[in-house]
């Protein structure tokens, strides 16, 4: 297995309540009771086997029919990265072939591999206020969730072990648009995370 590490921002955007009670009891607490996700990744420091990855972004569309630990889910994943070199590995690496907890436990509930794609992946990076876009397969945009009383911004914190994120600053979402190939959804008003990442083999 490859020497590799990477670093960044990262943004998550799911079917779930704000908050998302997969972090808690592993159930989704989504309307139509699945997980259905599009997360996204920009490297801002990191390398595998001496190639330098900074710069690249990854954006990963999921499905699965109900909680994701009992599978039977889909992945499409889509690099925009600076080289041939760059997409190689972290199709590898995304695929679940190259090490690391979130992509060896997802990879072990889809019905096949991720599979990967090049495409033009566009992160504004804003904390609660992030968007993303890839061309031609799916755009999202978060927003600070609000008391609904005073309609002031609310700041709501997840601090975890696990092994996405350890601090994710949570808000909800204006949209989440994906038509990839077999997963497809809309969806409003849902879970969303705007956190660091720190990844190695």
């Amino acid at each position: 297995m490859a020497d590799w590490s990477l670093a960044g921002t990262y943004l998550e955007f799911c079917s779930c309540e704000p908050g998302c009670s997969c972090n808690f009891v592993g159930f989704p607490n989504s309307k139509e009771g699945n997980c259905q996700a599009l997360i996204a990744h920009r490297i801002e420091s990191g390398a595998f086997d001496g190639l330098d990855l900074a710069g690249a972004r990854v954006a990963w569309a999921l499905w699965w029919p109900g909680a994701i630990h009992e599978g039977g889910g889909k992945g499409r994943a889509y690099v925009d990265g600076a080289s041939d070199e760059q997409y190689e590995v972290l199709a590898r690496i995304w695929r679940g072939g190259e090490g690391y907890a979130l992509f060896e436990i997802f990879t072990s509930t889809l019905d096949e591999p991720t599979k990967v794609a090049r495409a033009g992946v566009e992160m504004t990076i804003d904390d609660r206020r992030s968007r993303l876009t890839v061309d031609g397969v799916a755009e999202a945009a978060m927003t600070p969730l609000k008391n609904p009383v005073t309609g002031d911004e609310r700041e709501v914190h997840i601090l975890s072990t696990g092994f996405i994120w350890k601090d994710g600053s949570i808000a909800t979402n204006e949209r989440v648009r994906v038509d990839a190939d077999g997963i497809s959804f809309d969806l409003s008003g849902r879970h969303s995370v705007f956190a660091p990442f720190e990844y190695s083999s």
